[in-house]
Parts: structure tokens; C-alpha cells; sequence
């Protein structure tokens, strides 16, 4: 669990765990002499990647966005994901915030890949029931109607026992683009990892605002340089689209950003350095 001193409201990293993957996965068509001067890789070429899932507290409420893993499909994560846990899971680490799963009032899903989504839902007996039994779940319908229409690519990312539940459960709520879901916190689409991605800001009268990332960008770099683009990404030049927009206000806003995998900025504020380009800076 990471403490973010930079917010004005409540807000730590909760984590999942570290997965290791092939660098090609989160840096694509960069070459690896420029990405590995910033993430060197292991004797494999894999690179970690953290999953953090932000919990806000605010207005009230007691909020999650993204839920790492799970461990209802241990298989396919020990194959897919090689997933480690020194310090336990998501659980674990709201357990040290002091809360319990039904301490949260809402869930926010930036999308369903199952490494963001797979705490939505466990295992209870032979049933497959929301986590968080007392939260409302929110996605973009475009997500969920993708995540379970997948294609050729597509298909191994999901994990229907991750989402369908919470709908056939009635806690699932399918918004359509950009919505106000507290008084303090919206959505806007980020379109191009996935077609339905979704991004949270946070904002507050007389502060700073706050963005979740999500997979906009894995690593605060991604969101530096538009030109980087994982190989993940099922629609890349969308991506670059969705970043060159969520840039321009981040600038404006001086907003505190928080990024999915970053395992040494988990989060950062966009800064111009003095050649006028895009650099992240570090936030406590």
C-alpha cells in the first residue's frame, strides 16, 4: 500500500501484486536500447509491472477503482500473468487500510482485462459473487459488450467470470461516455488500449485535480510521450489521440496523476522541461 501525501483528499495505492511480462508488451515498437535505460529488464527480457488500484475516500464514500487479479482463474494467472505477491494480495492490503470488502461503496472499473478486474468477484462455496457485496460497479457498456463479444485478439484478456456475475447480481451499472458519479468524482473515455477505457479525475473546489490513468499509459512515460504505445493496445493510434487530449488538460490543471503498472512513479505530475517538451514529475 502506497500513501499519496500530494492529494487533498484520502488516497492510497492499494496492490495486487507485480507481474512480469516481455518488454515488447508495455513499450511496443520502441526500441529496447531507449525503454531499457528506464526499466532495465531481467535475463529474459521481462519487465514488472505493478497493479495498483487507487482507493478514494470522498464524499462520503469509499471508492475503488480497478481490483487487480483476483485468484478465481490461478492457472491462467500463474501462465498469463506470472503474478508474484510478497506482500499478499488487494485484500491484504485493504485490510491494512483498516477496511474490509464490504467497506466500499463503489468500484470503478477503468476496463475488464483480467488484471484489473479480477477481484470484482470471488468464489464463495460454488457460487461466483461480488467481492465488494455492498458497492455499486460501474464500466462503459462499450467495455462490457466487447468483454463479452471478444475477438481473435481479444479473447485471452477477458475472463467473463470477472464481470458477468455483477450483472446478473444487479450491482453493475453501464454508463455511456463521460459521467458525473459523485459530486466529486467523473469518468471520461481514454479510448484506445480498449475501445470502451475509461479514465477517474477527482475534483475539488480550490484544489489541483486528480487523474487515474488507468491503461492510458502503464508507466508515467507513456503518458510523457505519445509516440509510446504498447503493444497491448488494441486501437495504438486511438491511444495517442486519447493521450494528446487527457496531456493538454493535465498541463492545464496541474493535475496529480496516478498510472496502473508504474513500479518507480506510480505518480507524477506533467511538467514542460526546458526544451519545451512533455516530462513527468514525481508526486510523493
Amino acid at each position: 500500500m502506497l500513501q499519496i501525501n500530494s492529494a487533498n483528499f484520502p488516497l492510497r495505492l492499494l496492490c495486487d501484486g507485480v507481474t512480469w511480462g516481455d518488454g515488447a508488451g508495455p513499450f511496443g515498437l520502441v526500441p529496447r536500447p531507449k525503454w531499457s535505460k528506464l526499466l532495465p529488464p531481467d535475463e529474459q527480457n521481462r519487465v514488472p509491472m505493478q497493479l495498483w488500484s487507487p482507493l478514494i475516500e470522498i464524499d462520503g464514500l469509499r471508492v475503488l477503482v480497478d481490483c487487480g487479479c483476483g485468484d478465481k482463474n490461478d492457472d491462467v494467472i500463474a501462465t498469463q500473468y506470472d503474478l508474484r505477491r510478497p506482500e499478499g494480495t488487494l485484500l491484504d492490503d485493504l485490510a491494512r487500510a483498516g477496511l474490509a470488502t464490504d467497506d466500499i461503496d463503489l468500484v470503478i472499473l477503468t476496463h475488464l482485462h483480467g488484471d484489473h478486474s479480477g477481484w470484482a468477484t470471488r468464489r464463495v462455496n460454488d457460487a461466483i459473487v461480488p467481492t465488494f457485496s455492498k458497492a455499486r460497479y460501474v464500466v462503459q457498456h462499450q467495455e462490457y459488450h466487447d468483454a463479452t463479444h471478444p475477438n481473435e485478439r481479444t479473447r485471452n484478456t477477458y475472463f467473463p467470470d470477472n464481470f458477468t456475475p455483477l450483472l446478473d447480481a444487479g450491482v453493475l451499472t453501464l454508463l455511456e461516455g463521460a459521467a458525473q458519479l459523485t459530486p466529486s468524482i467523473r469518468v471520461v473515455p481514454t479510448p484506445g488500449h480498449c475501445l470502451g477505457h475509461q479514465s477517474v479525475i477527482v475534483e475539488t473546489p480550490g484544489n489541483a485535480p486528480y487523474m487515474h490513468t488507468g491503461d492510458l499509459s502503464l508507466y508515467a512515460i507513456h503518458f510523457a510521450r505519445n509516440a509510446w504505445v504498447p503493444t497491448y493496445d488494441v486501437f495504438p493510434m486511438t491511444t495517442i489521440e486519447s493521450k494528446r487530449t487527457q496531456q493538454q488538460w493535465a498541463l492545464e490543471h496541474n493535475a496529480l496523476l496516478t498510472f496502473s503498472h508504474d513500479t518507480q512513479m506510480p505518480a507524477g505530475r506533467l511538467v514542460r522541461n526546458e526544451r519545451g517538451f512533455v516530462d513527468v514529475q514525481r508526486a510523493s
